[in-house]
């Protein structure tokens, strides 16, 4: 919540994207089909209260405990708080779906008017990057927390309490980032605005020749928005907050890179997709020949010299670059600002000494488990490092992955997955796989794509991340469940996305007999200990204890990885809080699972189903409530 709502598609983007990396590439589309066997009805907070036309009740549920941690009631019948909330919810959304044409294009597919909106009411472009437009969302936090205020909490049914604490905490926290507007970095190397802006075009479906419109539209809105990130990045340098040499040298090439693609830009070379899907929806040949005109001059004579003018205004701050040191040496807000934004990433509000102390013990554990697989395996394993962990293909792998859900997960809807291949244009900048968020009012049809250039695409752990019981699993479950907020599922925060994720990884190497169990779990570990808990960990002993690359180096040394101490240590002063969904949000799963030890198939299930019940919320509050 650091920056206005309006971009927060690219937020849903990295999210589902393997392996920590930003994801791309062309505009691939599945038709959205209802699937028959569904209830055509959509939920929006506890059916409990009266919502929409068209919205079940049910007057039977049971409260969710107070502070104390004690249930408010037994039962719970529909009340007016449950209604006021239930409409609070469902404007909430409205909002959100109606923020910009990328956010409605990705929550609503086909039927807007179940939810009460209007296309004619969706504000086009990719919203504004302004000091005004951050006035303007912190007033707006004020406002939802004091209609959230006039809600009587104890008067609410289990799932509103669930999503009026999350919405409440949500709004809060957005809050605290007031006084912070400069110390947000928009670019940051790997996965910043400069990237994910065009890359995520990836997910725009076009279902409509209206759509084809806004997506011109959103092409041609880039280089408003890139010009406002180069004021930006000016203002900041004012403020003596620019970013490093590093990370500006990186930034710089990158977007050089884009701006002299030219005629070579997958925006232009991948829009036969656009007008492929517009001759299905009726588009004349004539009209595709004008889509394609007006799409290459947006690009050639609009986006890339935007690329080209930021560039420019970067390269004018040099002199202003911050010192490649970590957030507790450059001053007590700017370590602030870190704390602030790490436990937001992680989706945890503890103090930063429990979220440090979770982090360790969980890297301590992996680092067992890994070096007891070894043990176990002896030679035979080691002989076999690094080989794939794959049942054969991608096929092979979903097969294998409905068995092991039949087995140890609750039941999920019914549901249908196209995988899609990345074009050879953008593989380079791809990761392995990514997994594209379902929408609400048809989530019968999901969308994988596959990066076959990549040797990790057809990794049981990677499709296991993206799918079931991973991404795909958690959210069709979510949006299948009777009465769970929709806003709570749009504010989903990424740690408690990821800490889901990274767990099924681990819990599938720990029963993955067929591949070898202890082979399976000792890769998984190496790959949880080095790539969520290490640069997690060591961000926050670089941002908030005052670790310099010498003494990260020191630390690797016990581990005999000393010699990657300067790519972990420009991660944690690049891109400080890039790990902390996965290594924090994992942490808590991780500690979650201890806590309530399930020690068979029924007791798997029992646990998945309580956890998955709560819906999207932040990891210090699941832990309380799995108590």
């Amino acid at each position: 919540m650091k920056r206005t709502l309006c971009i927060i598609l690219i937020a849903l983007m990295t999210v589902f994207a393997a392996g920590c990396l930003p994801v791309g590439g062309c505009v691939i589309n599945v038709p959205g089909t209802p699937d028959p066997t569904q209830d055509p009805s959509l939920p929006t907070a506890d059916p409990a209260a009266t919502q929409a036309p068209g919205f079940t009740e049910d007057a039977s549920v049971t409260t969710a405990p107070d502070a104390s941690g004690q249930p408010q009631n037994t039962e719970h019948t529909a009340s007016n708080a449950d209604e006021a909330f239930g409409q609070l919810d469902l404007e909430i959304f409205r909002t959100l779906a109606t923020s910009s044409s990328d956010t409605y294009n990705q929550f609503i597919v086909s039927d807007p008017a179940r939810f009460g909106i209007d296309r004619a009411d969706v504000t086009k472009g990719w919203g504004e990057l302004t000091y005004e437009a951050h006035v303007e969302s912190m007033d707006h936090a004020r406002e939802m927390l004091g209609r959230l205020a006039a809600i009587d909490r104890n008067e609410l049914s289990e799932k509103n309490v669930h999503a009026y604490d999350m919405l409440k905490r949500t709004y809060e926290t957005q809050l605290l980032y007031e006084e912070y507007y400069y110390y947000d970095e928009p670019l940051t190397p790997l996965n910043g605005y400069h990237t994910m802006l065009p890359l995520s075009m990836v997910c725009y479906n076009v279902r409509s020749l209206e759509d084809v419109e806004d997506y011109l539209f959103l092409v041609g809105d880039m280089s408003r928005l890139i010009d406002q990130i180069g004021d930006y990045e000016s203002e900041k340098a004012a403020q003596g907050l620019f970013m490093s040499e590093k990370a500006l040298d990186q930034v710089i090439e990158s977007c050089r890179n884009f701006a002299g693609k030219g005629e070579r830009s997958f925006l232009i070379t991948c829009f036969d997709d656009v007008t492929d899907k517009a001759k299905e929806l009726g588009a004349t040949p004539a009209q595709c020949a004008e889509y394609t005109a007006r799409n290459r001059d947006l690009v050639l004579n609009e986006l890339l010299p935007a690329y080209s003018r930021l560039a420019d205004t970067l390269e004018s701050h040099r002199a202003d670059c911050s010192p490649y040191v970590g957030a507790s040496q450059r001053g007590e807000k700017a370590k602030a600002y870190f704390e602030l934004s790490a436990k937001d990433e992680g989706a945890s509000m503890d103090d930063s000494s429990t979220i440090i102390r979770l982090l360790e013990q969980m890297g301590e554990d992996t680092y067992y488990d890994m070096c007891m697989a070894v043990l176990h395996g002896g030679n035979e394993i080691m002989n076999e490092y690094g080989d794939p962990m794959t049942m054969g293909s991608v096929e092979k792998n979903l097969e294998w992955l409905k068995k092991f859900l039949d087995q140890y997960y609750p039941d999920m809807p019914d549901y249908s997955l196209k995988y899609v291949d990345v074009p050879e244009d953008i593989a380079d900048d791809f990761s392995p796989a990514a997994y594209l968020t379902p929408s609400f009012d048809d989530y019968y049809d999901n969308l994988m794509l596959l990066n076959r250039t990549s040797d990790g695409c057809d990794d049981l752990l990677t499709i296991a991340h993206e799918t079931i019981p991973g991404h795909m699993y958690q959210h069709l479950m979510a949006r299948n469940d009777p009465g769970l907020s929709l806003a709570q599922q749009v504010f989903e925060p990424t740690g408690y996305a990821e800490g889901w994720t990274v767990f099924t990884e681990k819990f599938i190497a720990s029963k993955c007999f067929d591949l070898g169990n202890n082979y399976c779990v000792m890769m998984n570990c190496e790959s949880t200990f080095c790539n969520v808990f290490l640069p997690a960990y060591i961000s926050y002993m670089v941002n908030l204890r005052g670790w310099n690359e010498a003494q990260v180096r020191n630390y690797l040394d016990e581990y005999g990885i000393g010699d990657a101490a300067d790519i972990y240590y420009e991660y944690a002063v690049t891109m400080p809080v890039y790990a902390m969904s996965y290594g924090v949000g994992y942490s808590y799963m991780y500690d979650i699972w201890k806590t309530c030890a399930p020690d068979s198939p029924a007791a798997y299930k029992a646990f998945f189903e309580k956890y998955l019940s709560f819906g999207p919320n932040y990891m210090d509050m699941m832990r309380d409530y799995m108590e």
